[in-house]
């Protein structure tokens, strides 16, 4: 903004000795000579500003047209954000291993199934090594339960030696199943158990540790070398594409605050004053807390844009009532000039002038105006201060009509 006005000085100071080409003196009296020749226009007692596109720019002024709105009563409270229980994730190693590779560090954005780590472990050798040991073992005997089954038939072995190949074989299949079960439990897919029948020279001790789901690592406690049990919370990853907030309730509040209020959300300490989302409330806890005798109110944001995190402090206002209005504005766009309220209003011709209004109700954004201001008229809506310096200096000095 600083950048801004020393870019434009040059306007300014023109502005105010009348002898510049944005405000020409001979300019406003033409403009005022041909003006008064023509019908349907209302002479107005100040002079007014013109400002070129670029300039509204650079002094990021912004217009809006006059229109209905609502006035709120609210209610302002205080709250935390934070990460949703159900899109918080604890990554723990199913079995106990040495970490060999780190993949991942802490604040990378990961997706379901990404290798985060990757252990040694002897506990899943073992499981491995067993899984392929009973795979064997099972196609021997079936192998076997064929052969006698083809000699029974043709009656050149017992029916007990057959029989005891048929259960030999069902014992078999009922170790390899739990052997393969094992290792799915330990985190296996099926793709990768067929793989490994496939390729048995293949490191039995490797362990990879993933992603449970897509998120940011918010932790990390898994180092190269480090040896890591199946307590130890190695990654921890939450997903922030949508968060809670938690809101103070006290009891004197407790019959104000209903679920599915409007709420306004605003990050306070946000160098971006104007970051606010807006939300309903989800949920009201049923009972206090005993120490601070306050309860919880709970909303819930789209953090799609990542403007929302976790362990910030936030202020709310929770709208208990909403109130019609023809002609509502942002505060924002109300001046006082000599204990009048106005508005700067833009003519047809791209004229800017103060004009004086009378309000009504107001509320922490938006102000009624119950005359001085017509419906679809274009004002400045915001930064109108720039244009308020200008009239205070004198620039509306001279009469100028329309």
């Amino acid at each position: 903004m600083i950048r801004n006005y020393l870019k434009l000085l040059p306007l300014l100071t023109a502005v105010t000795l009348f002898n510049s080409s944005y405000l020409n003196p001979a300019y406003a009296s033409e403009e005022h000579a041909d003006h008064g020749e023509q019908e349907g226009h209302e002479h107005h007692d100040e002079e007014a500003l013109k400002l070129s596109p670029q300039q509204l720019k650079d002094f990021s002024i912004q217009l809006s047209q006059a229109g209905p709105g609502v006035i709120r009563k609210t209610l302002d409270l205080t709250g935390e954000v934070i990460v949703e229980p159900d899109r918080l994730y604890h990554v723990v190693p199913r079995v106990a291993g040495v970490v060999q590779k780190v993949y991942k560090q802490l604040g990378d954005e990961v997706k379901a199934g990404e290798l985060l780590a990757q252990l040694s472990s002897r506990e899943l050798a073992n499981a491995k090594a067993e899984f392929v040991a009973t795979d064997s073992l099972l196609k021997l005997a079936n192998s076997n339960l064929q052969r006698d089954r083809q000699l029974y038939r043709g009656k050149i072995t017992s029916r007990r030696q057959y029989q005891a190949a048929k259960q030999a074989q069902i014992e078999a299949a009922i170790r390899q199943k739990a052997a393969k079960q094992r290792l799915q439990a330990l985190g296996l897919s099926l793709e990768e158990i067929d793989k490994l029948i496939k390729d048995q020279d293949k490191d039995l001790t490797l362990y990879a540790l993933k992603a449970p789901a897509d998120g940011v690592i918010i932790a990390k406690h898994a180092s190269h070398g480090e040896l890591l049990d199946t307590t130890t919370r190695s990654f921890t990853i939450a997903d922030l594409s949508r968060v809670w907030v938690n809101l103070t309730l006290y009891q004197k509040d407790l019959n104000l605050v209903k679920t599915n209020q409007k709420v306004f959300i605003n990050n306070r300490f946000s160098k971006q004053s104007d970051v606010t989302a807006q939300s309903h409330i989800s949920w009201i806890s049923p009972v206090l807390d005993i120490k601070t005798r306050s309860g919880i109110a709970r909303v819930i944001l789209d953090n799609s844009q990542n403007l929302w995190r976790p362990g910030a402090f936030i202020s709310a206002r929770v709208v208990l009532s909403e109130t019609p209005a023809k002609i509502v504005i942002p505060l924002t766009a109300l001046q006082n000039i000599d204990g009048k309220h106005v508005v700067f209003v833009q003519h047809e011709d791209g004229d800017f002038e103060p004009q004086e209004i009378i309000t009504g109700k107001r509320d922490f954004n938006q102000v009624e105006i119950l005359s001085g201001l017509k419906p679809g008229q274009t004002y400045v809506s915001r930064n109108a201060f720039t244009l308020k310096a200008q009239a205070q200096k004198g620039a509306f000095g001279h009469g100028h009509s329309h």
